[in-house]
């Protein structure tokens, strides 16, 4: 290899990695969108394909990002720059890695404001619950959240908190700073102290949601909205319509919806495992590792929807209440349930814990790279400068949520929340800046894990990759290198065009 400055601090442990690469996959993307998308996508069937997606596409990609990473022991970008010219190739390639770190940055900027949402709701919830004991004593704790308010007031608290946009900014800034403080420590004095404290205690909390809701909860409903395998669509009974498998197969959009949450979730693309394995030891067994954070990542996911699900149809809500699941739905659901109020704080601190371990890892893919070009900069200015910028677009981002129209019919310009800023591109049409960027990171990720499946397969010589993956046999290595060099290009590239041309064509039609 090239002699460079490599970034030589690794994870104090084995334990430690697994912990900080699970914590980095495991985030809203399986609490928040996982729920809402099975949600909107048939349930059942939407889980199958998500699976297999994982399985042929999620798992190679992460292991082609891990031994990247490791292989090359600098930032994403140095990493892909360093292998490709020790290969003899252009270091163009780096491309692909400016996509994803770019992409992470930018998710970074919508993400912290949605973790604030978040973090809103915890001190709602808790506030009512410390009001309800001082009001009611002790015994309140066996209340619902929001005891005393109508199911519609609940409903309406996602409304309330989009329309008063400075205390949207000031909980998106709480989460910035923590993010920023964490990421400003380094990789062991602030990520890996921060995942070994986090992650343990986001199992526990889990754990205690599953058992609330298969205990309270409408489990039969909703194990099988979730897991039920139907060839054909089926009205619920509130009469919404939930996809089948032929459908899915038909209009290909299940799958598309699949493999696009798999990148979300994972973290895929987005130069965050390269990032992280860069500090992986040498020792450390690659393989497993992969396995154990794609399995973690799918297992979280799987169970969110077992936490959420039996409430939801408990209580006689809409299961496919798309992004306002968590938001609006899930509240309302507590509401509804004894200890609704204690258990409805567990499930959004959980949120918040899942939140701060992916967002760490956002930002500090950029970070990672800025301290590799400026040697002896401080990496706390680098992560305040950073943070700083993501924050001030967040604020553009909170701003486009803000309703255009106040509850009297009177108009709310505040430019972003009137502002589309690629009206003109029919995939985009109609959306505001958060919902763009969101939209945008979908296709970005994806196309910077095509180009990954593409380096790592035919770039990368056979020896290299075999030698730094370190299969426990040359059959599981074949398989590895048959699936990056061709299931992996085929299918991503394949649900790319779907996405990108296809989609919008049939909804223009």
């Amino acid at each position: 290899m090239p002699q460079q400055a490599e970034n030589n601090e690794e994870w104090s442990s084995k334990a430690a990695f697994i912990l900080a690469a699970v914590g980095s996959a495991v985030g809203l993307g399986n609490l928040w969108r996982f729920p809402y998308v099975a949600g909107e996508n048939g349930g059942g069937v939407f889980v199958v394909f998500y699976v297999l997606c994982v399985l042929l596409i999620g798992l190679p990609v992460l292991v082609a990002e891990l031994f990247i990473g490791r292989r090359g022991r600098m930032s994403a970008v140095g990493s892909v720059a360093r292998i490709a010219k020790s290969e003899g190739r252009s270091t163009w390639w780096a491309l692909q890695s400016w996509t994803g770190m770019i992409g992470a940055f930018v998710i970074l900027t919508f993400y912290s404001v949605i973790a604030g949402w978040v973090i809103a709701y915890a001190v709602m919830i808790g506030s009512s619950l410390i009001g309800a004991i001082a009001a009611d004593g002790p015994g309140a704790i066996a209340a619902g959240a929001f005891a005393g308010e109508t199911g519609d007031a609940v409903k309406a608290k996602l409304g309330a908190l989009l329309s008063d946009p400075v205390r949207m900014i000031f909980y998106h800034a709480v989460f910035m700073t923590i993010t920023v403080a964490i990421v400003a420590r380094g990789i062991k004095g602030g990520i890996e102290q921060a995942v070994t404290i986090l992650m343990p205690a986001f199992f526990v909390m889990l754990a205690i949601l599953v058992v609330f809701s298969v205990s309270t909860g409408d489990f039969a409903r909703g194990g099988d909205f979730l897991f039920g395998f139907r060839l054909e669509d089926r009205v619920l009974e509130n009469g919404e319509v939930v996809g089948g498998f032929l459908r899915g197969l038909r209009d290909g959009s299940v799958i598309s919806a699949a493999l696009g949450q798999a990148f979300f979730s994972i973290g895929l693309g987005s130069a965050l495992m390269a990032t992280y394995g860069a500090h992986m030891s040498r020792q450390q067994d690659l393989p497993r590792s992969a396995r154990l954070v794609a399995l973690s990542d799918t297992a979280v996911g799987i169970l969110a929807g077992i936490a959420i699900f039996p409430i939801v149809f408990q209580v006689g809500l809409a299961p496919a209440a798309g992004p306002t699941l968590m938001f609006q739905t899930l509240p309302q659901a507590f509401q509804g349930m004894p200890f609704g109020a204690v258990f409805g704080l567990i499930f959004f601190v959980l949120a918040f814990f899942a939140a701060i371990t992916s967002s760490i890892a956002l930002l500090e893919a950029s970070t990672a790279w800025f301290e590799e070009q400026q040697p002896g900069r401080q990496r706390t200015m680098i992560a305040i400068v950073l943070g700083g910028i993501a924050f001030l677009i967040g604020v553009a981002n909170a701003l486009s949520q803000v309703p255009a129209v106040n509850a009297d019919g009177s108009v709310r310009d505040l430019f972003f929340n009137t502002w589309r800023p690629a009206e003109f591109i029919p995939l985009f049409e109609g959306m505001v800046l958060l919902d763009f960027l969101s939209a945008t990171t979908d296709i970005v990720l994806p196309i910077a894990g095509f180009i990954t499946a593409i380096f790592a397969g035919w770039v990368v010589s056979t020896s290299v990759s075999r030698e730094e993956i370190g299969f426990e046999s040359e059959l599981w290595y074949q398989r590895w290198r048959f699936l990056i060099r061709w299931v992996c290009p085929i299918g991503i590239g394949a649900v790319i065009v779907y996405s990108t041309v296809i989609a919008p064509l049939l909804a223009a039609g």
